[in-house]
């Protein structure tokens, strides 16, 4: 029979030393940088944790909220990202997994802070997130175009996209990033609010130095940026990854923006371009249309609501990328 854990909620930030002991001797070496750059920027905006303790005391389990806003130019919504689910090795079964898990649901509906928690669990933990009242809703799926001159041409003639340009500029310390995330507009699509304080926690502030900005402007519509792509190289594979993708759908098409992004991305040396989003949006069929091939290599979205809403638009309409995930 599994031992008896006590549960607790705390804020982000709280019991960090023995959050990050847990995780080590669970041959995680990594994650106290993790937690420095994550949870330490997150407190402030309602980050969760919840720890697990055994009968003399000692942290064995720990689980994380962290909070995430999206929006359309006339919706917006509060949602908790869930992380982080680690038992030690000797508590690690499915009843106390659940328990901590169903722990975490009850105590975010009762709070009210948020309209839904979501999570892109392993598929070990899919079964602990059905157990605490999670359900299935959505595929966040890999699509990838090869990068040839004559393939991607062929959609670009069939697309009819306008030009753009395309400039690559600095990391997160650069004023152009901050500028181009002020003047990019919500529009039609829902998705992930950004912001310079939430890209630090995810990337680090210089800490990545492989990652790509690439600013898109349309030459005939002045200096204002129309989109911007957070992008990671993998120069030994020549492949490049879209992390991120912002742009301003109510003066520009997604069709131009994904064929300056690919041509960019062909000019530069690379293959092959990649982004996971969404598999049954509306932006996933877009990536289609332009050449993009869904690879098969699905990972199920788990949803949980926390309040009664009639605000959030179905599935088509949703942006999901990369930087909405539990990765880090």
């Amino acid at each position: 029979m599994p031992v008896a854990l006590q549960f607790e909620r705390c804020a982000v930030g709280a019991f960090a030393e023995e959050i990050k002991a847990l995780f080590v001797r669970n041959d995680a070496a990594g994650f106290p940088t993790f937690y420095e750059r994550a949870y330490s920027r997150t407190a402030s905006a309602g980050g969760i944790s919840w720890i697990a303790r055994d009968g003399q005391g000692k942290l064995v389990g720990h689980y994380a909220a962290l909070p995430r806003a999206f929006h359309s130019e006339g919706r917006q919504a509060r949602a908790a990202l869930l992380v982080d689910l680690l038992l030690d090795r000797v508590h690690r079964n499915f009843w106390s997994a659940a328990e901590l898990c169903r722990r975490a649901a009850a105590d975010l509906r009762k709070a009210g802070d948020f309209d839904f928690a979501y999570s892109d669990p392993s598929p070990v933990a899919r079964g602990i997130m059905r157990a605490a009242g999670f359900t299935e809703r959505g595929t966040l799926e890999r699509f990838a175009a090869p990068l040839n001159l004559l393939y991607n041409g062929f959609f670009h003639v069939k697309s009819r996209a306008v030009s753009l340009t395309v400039e690559r500029i600095g990391g997160l310390d650069d004023r152009r990033v901050a500028q181009a995330l002020s003047a990019l507009r919500p529009g039609a699509y829902f998705q992930g609010q950004r912001s310079v304080d939430l890209y630090a926690t995810r990337l680090g502030l210089g800490a990545l130095p492989t990652w790509e900005w690439l600013l898109l402007q349309d030459p005939h519509a002045g200096a204002t940026p129309c989109a911007l792509a957070l992008t990671a190289p993998q120069p030994d594979k020549r492949v490049l990854r879209i992390v991120d993708l912002l742009w301003d759908d109510r003066s520009l098409s997604l069709v131009s923006i994904l064929t300056a992004v690919t041509r960019a991305a062909r000019e530069h040396g690379y293959r092959r371009l990649n982004i996971v989003t969404l598999a049954e949006s509306a932006f996933a069929s877009t990536l289609k249309r332009c050449g993009f091939i869904g690879r098969g290599d699905a990972l199920p979205l788990f949803w949980l609501s926390l309040r009664q809403l009639d605000t959030l638009p179905p599935l088509h309409d949703w942006v999901l990328t990369e930087l909405d995930g539990s990765g880090w």
